[in-house]
């Protein structure tokens, strides 16, 4: 559990509109332990990519990302964490989520059959979902894949045959946090679509229901890691240090095991909208 001022410390990072923070001994072990930032005299540079990764690890940990804007803070305090000087609240997306249902079907919600336009969603605030008739969850990682979902062919077993689609979220469209609340109150088997890489596998390892990822089958699959056009060695690199203690600790029978051999095997990752772009078919890895 991290103490109250470093998660103050972590939760200001990610909400302002800043690279450089001051160290602290707290703040730079934390960042030696997931290789993040760049420090540099009594500083610590945080990219987006940084940040993103801070948020993934607080989210993960069940962590709220608010920071709460309070009337001790002068205007131009306030403008660090968003365009409205005069704020006193948090977001605005707070407990929203972003769903659909796969294919052409319905999505099936509050005991109505809602028929969706193509290429759109739902976006709902999950105390307004009182129950759903879908038998699994998608959670895709990347809004693209999201936005194209109805173009992924996806070979399903009949327990998992008609699943609710859901966007794991991002700075400006659904939360994360919302996302895993949701799936702790429906409780349904999750499925998870996400990069392929180190990073990809830690962020759904640990949810609750994951009965599986989705990836293309095993030849196609190493056809990918073996193409200079679709691997990549950076995302492997990148994420290695922070991510690998855990996925080597996993049980042999957790469904991202093998998955992961695979990744550690190549030293590399595959970008989730590499199966988009070249209309490659799912299938389930348990």
């Amino acid at each position: 559990m991290y103490s109250h001022r470093l998660l103050a410390k972590l939760k200001s990072i990610i909400n302002r509109n800043e690279e450089r923070f001051s160290q602290t001994e707290a703040l730079t072990e934390f960042c030696k332990d997931f290789n993040l930032g760049s420090i540099k005299g009594k500083s610590i540079f945080f990219s987006d990519d940084d940040k993103e990764q801070i948020r993934k690890i607080l989210t993960n940990k069940g962590y709220s990302l608010d920071v709460s804007v309070d009337s001790s803070m002068s205007r131009v305090e306030k403008l660090n964490y968003g365009p409205n000087e005069k704020a006193g609240g948090g977001s605005l997306k707070r407990n929203r989520i972003s769903i659909k249902a796969s294919g052409n079907k319905p999505l099936l919600l509050n005991g109505k059959a809602i028929q969706l336009p193509a290429m759109s969603h739902l976006d709902i605030d999950i105390s307004q979902v009182s129950n759903t008739q879908h038998n699994a969850v998608i959670l895709v990682e990347n809004y693209e894949n999201f936005n194209h979902f109805s173009e992924t062919e996806i070979f399903l077993p009949s327990n998992f045959d008609n699943p609710m689609v859901v966007y794991r979220g991002d700075k400006s469209e659904s939360r994360l946090d919302a996302v895993l609340s949701f799936l702790n109150l429906i409780k349904l088997p999750v499925l998870a679509a996400v990069d392929i890489d180190p990073c990809g596998l830690v962020n759904v390892m640990g949810i609750n229901g994951l009965s599986a990822v989705l990836a293309p089958a095993n030849e196609e699959l190493n056809k990918l890691f073996l193409s200079p056009k679709t691997s990549r060695v950076d995302l492997y690199e990148r994420h290695y240090l922070s991510c690998h203690s855990s996925l080597d600790n996993l049980p042999e029978k957790h469904v991202c095991k093998n998955l992961w051999r695979i990744i550690k095997a190549n030293k590399a990752g595959i970008v989730q909208e590499q199966f988009l772009a070249l209309k490659l078919p799912l299938v389930l890895w348990q």
